[in-house]
């Protein structure tokens, strides 16, 4: 160990005393440390750039959790190259606790609350007070204050008054040691702790102070309404009605009495934590502090008829037609999806009427009389006289039409609106929040316009018909739900079929595939939340549960409103996950913090800005700690000249590489400075330098020393770095021996470490690949991993990928096959040097494969009619230009000109 360490810092002394043995044992361990810690801190890089763009849901813990092990590990990167350097670059230690501040206040910050009142009138309320009230009640009382139309009236319990309540009762802390660590993916966990929180919150004693200021609101109702007043206590949590509409998620508690508001109140509260909500705001990138519950309560209208409007069709990006669902009674049955319900499409530029859909509505949901006693409501039989009777005339649909205009230009978006008609045939806007139908798109960008086309030939239909609630398709065995109650068995993969729409139905979400029912309204809350999850749904298809088998494998093509039996590959197209979480607060911090923690600022070296002074990311004091620490080891200064006990290579490559001889690296005849080609020795690094060099590449446009844990730590010490000196970037090193290579490269703005053993006994044969980094943005940067882990995997490597890091391992080869392998792998480093710029789609990825393997590496179209290398392939295969040689054949291989082994 002694031996190699002298070699590797350049003493040709004779050994020296047992002091300065000990220095020297030391300053490799501080090496050693650092390259472990430089590479687990990429690591984590890696893994907090997934969180933000591999399209899961994550949560601030995470992201908390990952911020601190990185901020710790770069304070630590600085610890040992102050030891390495005896103290020379203590400012790293101001920079790295500068930027650690700065993250973590961007993640520990939560949504702070001013103290407000507890209870407002509506009629004091508008939109801007959505934080202090909610986006229900705020756009309520837009609605009736500045819009002008009719609402009904009432107040709202503020978000400040929820907050009180959990904080005075002790219920937060307990709330949040529950919520801690749950995995909602575990839903009968996650509802038994939500059956627990929510029993808690509903025993608590409402605060005093609120509790007066519910029925100063309520005797003000009375004096204008009278004794019999009810009231509708309806959820309006903060954050609720904004990007992410939070449909259905919270309760609403109907036709209460003065003297129950209170209860009815702690009911709304505890459904902030109700399986389908925590489940909803976690996928969507709420934490809990974000998401606070006010609530609005309102006078209950009467209802002759109630529904949903929207200004625009979510599903049809290239229409402008307005919608409007509804049924007799109260609206419950419009928006869970229980019901049967009228339809109707209006042209908006004439309000001319494009189809009227009347249903038979036999039953409907209307309040329990004030002579009853009784709050609550009950479902009824509807006259048989009204069953089959629209419940809007002509003249007070294009009323409602022309309030949805109305407020669609007031607010300057699309709108989705409740509304309500009482007993004397007066409209009422009950809610307006954004429709959101920037989430209606494909993919691919198409919009998303549904259609009649005729069922594919020669492929069985079971169903047809039904209305388009989320545009799309999928296959998968059909899971028919008969209940609420087995939500948790349904499979992964599965295409559910149910009843009726429902809320409910959003914990298993993210494990299904699509969903039709038998009745249900494309404006109901669960269709709302299945086009944020972008889940192809095909609604009130009347018979889907009687059809179709369970079990059986099933076709939905919810655009065209066809199921197929069967599956029909020419439906299942692959598409891009929707983001659930993009612009959530969540995801704001996470990026938020990113950007003082990912960015890699530290470009060239020789710039006056690469100092510690000069950092101004993580990545910053990483790159400099890597770069200071390779000074230091190998005592190279700022020309590579100033190298001891390394020499230049030069290859005719546009490289900077130093090469370090650990013994028989280089032929005895090697001169001090610069070496060439044929002074190279290393068996290992002959073969690399062999591929690196092929004329097709185009760079422009048991060894006798113990390596103890150093081969490893190096082949992992990768560092995403930018072009620094040179044409392609400055000083890549070579650690070599007659039979041994590692290889630290930097090409342009990645890093590449090629560690490897290539020695005659095949039992100590490997190599180590890994790779990392990229100019393009981190989607182009993963694709060209994802290319180089698909080449190295043909060549029998086993990889390991994640984001734009690559970690491929390949052993037991013969030293001939190792040889091939290292000089393919030569090749991969020139030519995939640039793919990130230029891979903007995952299915360009298998093209650049298969041109690879033809001998294309400048990937020019109809080029790869030359000469083809050889490549090998894990099990035998057959490559153009060559035989592929197994794991442990032994055969060398021949090539026109070539070495041979």
């Amino acid at each position: 160990m002694l031996k190699f360490l002298n070699m590797l810092l350049g003493s040709q002394k004779e050994r020296a005393s047992r002091t300065e043995e000990d220095a020297v044992k030391r300053k490799y361990e501080y090496f050693k440390s650092l390259l472990i810690k430089n590479n687990r801190s990429l690591e984590l890089l890696t893994e907090l750039e997934h969180l933000l763009y591999e399209n899961k849901p994550f949560t601030l813990d995470q992201v908390l959790t990952l911020s601190e092990d990185l901020i710790s590990l770069v304070y630590d990167l600085a610890e040992d190259l102050n030891a390495l350097s005896h103290g020379k670059y203590p400012g790293l230690f101001d920079a790295t606790e500068r930027i650690g501040i700065t993250v973590l206040k961007d993640l520990v910050r939560r949504k702070k609350l001013k103290k407000s009142e507890l209870v407002l009138p509506l009629r004091s309320l508008s939109a801007s007070m959505a934080d202090e009230v909610g986006g229900k009640a705020a756009n309520l009382g837009e609605v009736a204050n500045r819009a002008g139309l009719p609402t009904p009236q009432g107040f709202a319990v503020s978000a400040y008054a929820c907050q009180h309540f959990l904080r005075s009762t002790g219920l937060s802390e307990r709330i949040e040691r529950r919520m801690r660590g749950i995995e909602v993916k575990d839903t009968e966990r996650l509802v038994e702790l939500c059956e627990e929180i929510q029993a808690m919150i509903l025993a608590a004693e409402v605060p005093e102070e609120t509790r007066r200021g519910m029925a100063r609101e309520m005797d003000a109702l009375v004096a204008l309404f009278g004794p019999s007043v009810r009231v509708s206590v309806r959820s309006s949590a903060t954050c609720e009605d904004s990007e992410a509409t939070f449909a259905g998620q919270h309760a609403t508690v109907l036709n209460v009495r003065a003297e129950n508001v209170p209860k009815a109140w702690k009911e709304v509260v505890a459904s902030t934590f109700s399986p389908r909500a925590v489940y909803y705001r976690r996928s969507k990138g709420y934490s809990d502090h974000d998401v606070i519950m006010a609530v609005l309560c309102v006078t209950m209208v009467d209802a002759r008829a109630s529904g949903v409007l929207y200004t625009h069709d979510p599903s049809q990006l290239d229409s402008d037609d307005i919608l409007v669902s509804a049924a007799w009674g109260l609206g419950v049955s419009v928006v869970d999806g229980s019901g049967q319900t009228d339809f109707a499409r209006l042209m908006r530029k004439d309000m001319r009427l494009v189809i009227r859909e009347v249903a038979v509505k036999e039953r409907r949901l209307v309040l329990q009389s004030a002579a009853s006693g009784a709050d609550g409501i009950i479902e009824q039989d509807v006259p048989q006289a009204q069953r089959a009777e629209p419940c809007l005339d002509q003249a007070r649909l294009l009323r409602l039409a022309a309030y949805g205009l109305k407020l669609e230009q007031h607010y300057g978006q699309p709108l989705d609106i409740e509304w309500a008609q009482d007993q004397q045939e007066r409209l009422f806007i009950l809610q307006a929040r954004p429709l959101g139908v920037e989430q209606a798109q494909l993919a691919d960008g198409c919009s998303l316009a549904g259609g009649d086309s005729e069922p594919l030939h020669g492929r069985e239909v079971l169903l047809r018909g039904g209305a388009m609630a989320a545009a799309g398709s999928a296959a998968g065995p059909a899971y028919i739900l008969t209940s609420d109650h087995n939500l948790s068995a349904v499979p992964q993969g599965a295409i559910l079929v149910a009843r009726q729409t429902s809320p409910t139905y959003v914990p298993v979400m993210d494990r299904i595939r699509a969903i039709v029912t038998d009745v249900g309204s494309v404006t109901g809350h669960m269709a709302s939340v299945a086009r944020e999850f972008g889940l192809p749904t095909l609604v009130g298809v009347e018979s889907a549960t009687l059809k179709i088998e369970p079990g059986a494998e099933i076709t939905v093509d919810a655009t065209n409103r066809i199921v197929y039996r069967g599956i029909v590959p020419e439906l299942i197209h692959d598409k891009a996950c929707v983001n659930l979480m993009k612009g959530s607060p969540v995801y704001k911090a996470a990026q938020e913090a990113l950007k003082h923690m990912a960015p890699l600022g530290l470009i060239d070296p020789k710039a006056e800005n690469f100092t510690p002074e000069g950092c101004r990311s993580l990545h910053d004091v990483i790159r400099f700690a890597h770069e200071m620490s390779m000074r230091e080891m190998f005592r190279i200064g700022d020309e590579m000249e100033d190298a001891e006990g390394a020499v230049r290579l030069r290859a005719g490559l546009p490289l900077n590489i130093l090469v370090v001889d650990l013994g028989g690296g280089l032929t005895p005849t090697a001169p001090k400075k610069v070496v060439e080609l044929e002074h190279i020795k290393s068996a290992p690094f002959q073969a690399l330098l062999h591929g690196m060099t092929d004329p097709g590449v185009q760079w422009l446009g048991g060894v006798g020393v113990s390596l103890g844990g150093f081969a490893s730590i190096m082949a992992e010490s990768i560092l995403a770095d930018p072009n620094a000196d040179g044409s392609m970037g400055g000083p890549s090193y070579a650690v070599t021996s007659d039979h041994y290579l590692n290889f630290n490269t930097r090409l342009g703005y990645h890093f590449a470490v090629v560690d490897s053993y290539c020695g005659p006994e095949i039992n100590d044969n490997y190599i180590v690949f890994s790779f990392k980094g990229g100019a393009a943005d981190i989607a182009r940067r993963s694709r060209r991993a994802s290319l180089i882990a698909q080449i190295l995997k043909r060549l029998g490597f086993k990889m390991e990928v994640k984001g734009d890091m690559v970690r491929g391992e390949i052993k037991k080869y013969s030293q001939s096959d190792l040889k091939q392998k290292l000089d393919m792998v030569g090749r991969l480093l020139g030519a995939v040097r640039l793919l990130d710029m230029l891979l903007s789609d995952d299915g360009q990825i298998g093209w650049y494969v298969d041109e690879f393997f033809k001998g294309n590496y400048t990937f020019e179209r109809g080029a790869g009619e030359g000469p083809a290398p050889e490549g090998g392939q894990e099990g035998g295969g057959q490559l153009s230009g060559g035989q592929v040689s197994g794991g442990q054949s032994g055969e060398g291989r021949q090539e026109a000109g070539t070495w041979e082994p």
